[in-house]
């Protein structure tokens, strides 16, 4: 198993070097100028994204942008972000804050392209993503599907087994519960509410994801208020690392900036979803009139997605435990939030149980996507069942393994998607000169 993982890594360290940093940050700055720095919309399209909108769909707006939050607000802006500065050091977070800025316009823009292409399935709801533009515009059928089933991977590994191995290793760590009780549990729950469908993912979404975030926030903003004296170093530490290269462990300055940006970019990724083009898929089920009135809504996860991992960055960082080596993803937050006396612990607890499952049904809606584009809908029940059996074995798995098969799967998800919004970028431009002025001139 050790020698996989080195395989592994080894690829992780070659495809999120220069190859696909190059490639996402590119296309991150190149969208936003060409889109005229569409991240100054933000706080309209937060507005937005709370105004009903009856219009051909399969859900509201709000519920889509709740699919897409859940699937996003997970262990990778929590569990992740300690990972990256375990392993990265502080100017991790520098990193993480810099892709995800530019993130915005990239989120925005696959939206867009997954709106303005979705079809309706065999069932007469819409369904869109990646692999229908690739195959029904682009003209590219296995490639569509070699994609899919990429994106099938990386549901099951990063949206299913790896959150309910954080479950597992935060309530392991904290009340030393059995792991494959935890597993049992978490499948349980989750067939509950993944059985039922899109519309039973949509209702759990929308009442969970609000409810998460603000206690989420309030801790985190607890802990930074009991060490507001030490809150500007930190951040001088965070901006001084991105660029001397003081890493977790040591180790020559090149290699530990290298290792900061590798943390931050992977880690914006994957908490942001910007680049990996499945925020389109939740996106094409929305009731909306126009490809830029959602995209302009999903494009607003990445800024939230961006304030719980700089929290979490700080509260980290603050704890002081993140260059001993001894400790990691789970682990790591729990020493940061046991600083609060009394509730810290439970309040992590909450929270990333609340997270983690949410994120589980976000990604098992794209994980149904995936397999129906690949099998057709009878295929839908029987995935749903071997889903619930996922959840099992990510429990008892182990966590390094883990992150390190996310970091490869999302590289090879993000790369395909991120061709694609270049060879339809015109499609992107036209689609923002047609709508952009009316949607922001109704807000």
């Amino acid at each position: 198993m050790d020698e996989i993982k080195i395989i592994i890594d080894k690829t992780n360290e070659f495809l999120w070097g220069f190859p696909l940093i190059v490639l996402l940050v590119v296309t991150h700055i190149y969208l936003t100028f060409k889109l005229k720095f569409i991240q100054k919309y933000i706080f309209k399209a937060i507005k937005l994204s709370v105004k009903k909108d009856d219009s051909a769909g399969n859900v509201s707006n709000f519920a889509a942008l709740s699919i897409s939050l859940a699937a996003t607000l997970g262990t990778g802006s929590i569990v992740g972000m300690a990972t990256a500065v375990a392993v990265g050091g502080p100017g991790a977070v520098f990193w993480m804050l810099v892709v995800g800025f530019f993130g915005v316009a990239t989120k925005y823009a696959e939206c867009v392209l997954s709106i303005k292409y979705r079809v309706k399935n065999e069932n007469n709801e819409y369904a869109g993503g990646p692999m229908y533009i690739m195959k029904n515009v682009l003209k590219q059928k296995w490639f569509a599907y070699i994609f899919a089933f990429i994106g099938l991977c990386v549901a099951v590994i990063a949206g299913g087994m790896l959150q309910v191995n954080t479950i597992a290793d935060v309530l392991g760590d904290a009340y030393g519960t059995n792991s494959y009780l935890v597993g049992v549990v978490v499948a349980v729950l989750v067939g509950v509410v993944i059985l039922g469908g899109l519309k039973n993912i949509a209702k759990a979404c929308e009442f969970l994801v609000p409810i998460m975030g603000v206690v989420y926030l309030i801790a985190a903003l607890i802990i930074l208020a009991m060490h507001i004296e030490a809150v500007p170093a930190v951040a001088a530490l965070i901006v001084k690392s991105a660029f001397s290269g003081k890493a977790a462990f040591g180790g020559f300055a090149g290699v530990a900036i290298m290792k900061a940006v590798f943390m931050g970019t992977s880690r914006s990724v994957f908490s942001t979803e910007a680049g990996l083009g499945s925020a389109g898929i939740a996106a094409a089920a929305a009731k909306t009139e126009n490809p830029v009135r959602q995209g302009l809504i999903a494009s607003t996860s990445v800024f939230w997605a961006m304030l719980v991992c700089t929290l979490t960055g700080f509260i980290i960082l603050l704890a002081g435990d993140w260059h001993s080596g001894a400790k990691f993803a789970g682990d790591l937050c729990n020493s940061a939030f046991a600083t609060i006396p009394y509730a810290g612990v439970v309040i992590l607890v909450v929270s990333l149980v609340v997270f983690s499952f949410t994120t589980i049904i976000g990604w098992a809606y794209y994980g149904e996507k995936f397999i129906e584009f690949l099998g057709g809908g009878k295929v839908i029940i029987p995935f749903r069942i071997l889903w619930l059996g996922f959840m099992f074995l990510g429990a008892v798995a182990a966590s390094r393994l883990v992150w390190s098969l996310v970091e490869l799967f999302i590289a090879l998800f993000a790369i395909p998607n991120l061709i694609m919004i270049f060879i339809l970028r015109k499609d992107i431009f036209k689609e923002t000169d047609k709508y952009l002025e009316k949607e922001i001139k109704n807000i």
